[in-house]
């Protein structure tokens, strides 16, 4: 299965076109999205990284705990979309929607370390590339609204409830994190 073959179905999918094609929606197609999942893990260092940097750039990155954190954070989804589907009987959508999903985000993190990864590189200052970068993040929450829409067939207020629940659940695993002072 090619990337642009992928991306094109995230792009189908966003755009309300037919998405179908463009992903194995098959039982291997699940465990082989989590491919992208994995793939979050070093963009999100390229994020943390950034973080560093910007804050303090003689400052050594605990690349243990900020691995465990990313690993949570990208699991949560999986986990809520399997208790929305079955509290809300869409079983047969939960694999659909987590492919689909798992693929989105790649792309999504990947334009996120894009952005900060050229002000690592000296190209941009940090200022701009964390505006871009937040307002990417920020559009996660319009892409979970869409997917849960669109591909595990919510309704409008029911996707918005996902949507803003996933978001939840990510940002209170961070939050979790933070508190414990773990990184």
């Amino acid at each position: 299965m090619s990337l642009v073959r992928i991306f094109n179905g995230v792009v189908n999918a966003l755009n309300g076109k037919p998405w179908e094609d463009g992903f194995d929606l098959s039982p291997r197609g699940l465990p082989r999205s989590f491919i992208a999942v994995a793939a979050y893990i070093p963009l999100g260092l390229i994020a943390a990284r950034a973080a560093v940097k910007y804050n303090d750039n003689t400052a050594s990155m605990p690349y243990g705990p900020i691995v465990i954190t990313l690993g949570l954070i990208a699991l949560t989804f999986p986990l809520i979309a399997y208790v929305l589907c079955m509290l809300f009987d869409k079983m047969d959508r939960f694999r659909p929607w987590v492919i689909v999903r798992n693929w989105t985000f790649l792309f999504a993190y990947a334009l996120i370390a894009a952005s900060l990864g050229l002000y690592l590189l000296g190209m941009l200052p940090f200022f701009p590339a964390y505006v871009v970068a937040l307002t990417l993040y920020i559009c996660t929450l319009a892409i979970d609204v869409r997917l849960a829409w669109r591909i595990a067939g919510f309704d409008w207020m029911g996707a918005v409830f996902a949507g803003i629940l996933i978001s939840a659940a990510t940002m209170m695993v961070l939050s979790l994190v933070i508190s414990q002072n773990i990184t």
